[in-house]
């Protein structure tokens, strides 16, 4: 259970340093998640899903930050089947940012392939949050 609680913080940290585009530098994701948080109490949040990179920052932002939420919240939780179903949630929603994030015309503006090249190591990472997290529930499934 060690483990998982390791792969857990590496997944939330890798996830905090994906590399976004933003004006005409380029920042990390954990800056775009305290400063979405800012925007929706703010009232300013656009929520765009058609529109192009830069439109869909604050949403990737808030989204991403309540996936991390939710993952901070699991190691708090005593019981293994909440706190399994909280890790799947919080993957979940971390990779539903990041589609959020990387999916557009990548032949038209470079910001996606950054972003999904340094979106990668995040994405091994969650693969193996939830496959000891699928491995822990058919454990705990096949003690009587």
């Amino acid at each position: 259970m060690k483990d998982l609680k390791k792969i857990k913080i590496y997944t939330i940290l890798i996830h905090c340093f994906i590399i976004i585009g933003v004006g005409h530098g380029i920042g990390i994701l954990l800056v775009l998640d305290y400063l979405s948080v800012q925007s929706l109490f703010n009232n300013e949040i656009i929520f765009n899903l058609s529109g192009n990179y830069q439109d869909r920052l604050e949403l990737v932002g808030l989204i991403s930050f309540i996936g991390k939420i939710i993952l901070i919240v699991s190691f708090f939780v005593s019981r293994k089947i909440f706190k399994n179903t909280l890790n799947l949630v919080g993957v979940i929603v971390l990779w539903i940012s990041v589609y959020i994030l990387t999916s557009g015309n990548w032949s038209y503006d470079g910001l996606y392939p950054i972003s999904f090249i340094t979106s990668v190591p995040f994405i091994i990472a969650s693969l193996f949050l939830v496959y000891y997290t699928l491995m822990s529930l058919n454990k705990r499934k096949s003690i009587p």
